[in-house]
């Protein structure tokens, strides 16, 4: 995965599980993060990366789900 997008759901990961005002602020990281993207990379559309996102936070977090106990029970 790219290291720009594996970020960018990272911060949209902590923006997405705050509540309040750290909500409000996690969001605003996450914003940041996608205009230094945008910057960097000439070509990229915002509201498709913002998409982009979206999508691969979903994917991903159904991944975090299913992944097994880091400690495996005693049996």
């Amino acid at each position: 995965m790219n290291t720009d997008l594996e970020a960018l759901i990272l911060v949209y990961d902590i923006a997405s599980s705050s509540r309040d005002l750290k909500a409000v602020e996690a969001l605003r990281n996450f914003e940041a993060r996608l205009d230094d993207v945008v910057n960097q990379h000439s070509g990229v559309s915002r509201g498709l990366l913002r998409r982009s996102v979206l999508m691969a936070h979903r994917q991903w977090a159904l991944k975090q789900d299913n992944k097994p106990p880091a400690i495996p029970p005693r049996a």
